[in-house]
């Protein structure tokens, strides 16, 4: 069965707070033959503690930047989301966001998405990640800026609450991600560690890193999509643009054509074709009848005729029945081996 990799265009909040953009962010994606466009729903309120916003705490190498007036002004409400889903579905893709607080999570049950997104900056916090598992719906969970460690913590819970439909995407939190830092090949730790879906959400520049992750198995693909990787916004550079984009979806299901299964099994034409490439036992001169067979009497060419070469120990010591012409192909009715 042909793998089939889901592909995530997240528009996030790329639409700078613009209905009218956002709605093209939708038409970039679906025109890209993406199978779902993301947003984010959150609550600025809900999401930043205003009063330390910008200030500077906690880690010595830490930056403060101010956010908090910056995720206001791009904070969409139900209404629009509503207006987003209806676009969506009139567009034939599927509509989904990340939630950031209980209330968004409420809103989008309401609006009936497919799956709940968990970002990586809540993969501890279990207070939602508890909320969405009640809404009973497939839960994906980005791994960014996590140890394994804390993956497990996460995973332990998920289970502890009985949630068992969940995809782990491996995610380096950078904006853009350098190639460097990538660590491509922590999607089979995940897979082999958790024995779940596993996926990957892509900052990087460029199409190659998603590319490689469906080649290494991930089953899941979320990439940042923008208008024009030069508008003003926190993810715009870590994205790709539509164009980029398309050309990404259709090495992915190229790739999904190309990696098929872990069996190892010749295609109906490769059995056509082995016939003419597969060499056959040849008399390599005339054989009277009685004769017995050296080394130097025989050779394998093309086609497979006769007896095929891996028997060729078996031939050597053989008698002919019959005799056999120079260049003609040596059967099993035309020797006899031993008492046989």
């Amino acid at each position: 069965m042909t793998k089939r990799t889901m592909i995530i265009a997240e528009a996030g909040v790329n639409h700078n707070g613009n209905l009218n953009l956002a709605k093209k962010l939708i038409d970039a994606a679906a025109s890209s033959g993406a199978d779902v466009v993301k947003f984010q729903n959150y609550k600025t309120e809900l999401l930043i503690q205003k009063e330390l916003d910008g200030k500077k705490i906690g880690l010595r190498n830490y930056r403060p930047q101010k956010v908090y007036d910056l995720l206001k002004k791009y904070e969409f409400n139900y209404s629009d989301f509503q207006k987003l889903k209806k676009y969506s579905i009139k567009k034939k893709i599927i509509f989904a966001a990340t939630p950031f607080d209980k209330k968004s999570v409420d809103e989008l049950q309401k609006l009936k998405v497919p799956f709940f997104k968990i970002s990586s900056g809540d993969v501890n916090n279990f207070q939602l990640i508890e909320y969405i598992v009640k809404k009973k719906k497939p839960i994906i969970l980005s791994t960014g800026r996590c140890n394994l460690d804390e993956v497990t913590k996460t995973v332990s819970f998920l289970k502890k609450l009985k949630c068992k439909n969940f995809t782990l995407l491996h995610c380096t939190s950078e904006y853009p991600a350098e190639y460097k830092n990538l660590n491509l090949y922590a999607i089979r730790l995940l897979r082999k560690k958790f024995k779940c879906r596993v996926g990957y959400s892509d900052h990087s520049k460029g199409i190659e890193a998603a590319l490689a992750a469906v080649a290494i198995g991930a089953n899941c693909i979320e990439k940042h999509l923008t208008l024009n990787v030069n508008f003003k916004g926190p993810d715009h550079k870590a994205s790709i643009e539509p164009s980029e984009f398309k050309k990404m979806v259709e090495g992915i299901k190229k790739l999904d054509l190309a990696l098929g299964s872990e069996k190892k099994i010749p295609t109906k034409l490769e059995l056509l074709g082995r016939f003419r490439s597969r060499r056959s036992i040849f008399a390599s001169r005339n054989l009277l009848k009685n004769t017995k067979i050296k080394d130097e009497d025989i050779i394998c060419k093309r086609p497979a005729i006769g007896i095929l070469p891996e028997n060729f120990q078996k031939v050597i010591g053989s008698t002919t029945k019959q005799n056999i012409r120079e260049n003609e192909s040596i059967t099993w009715k035309k020797i006899k081996i031993g008492n046989r």
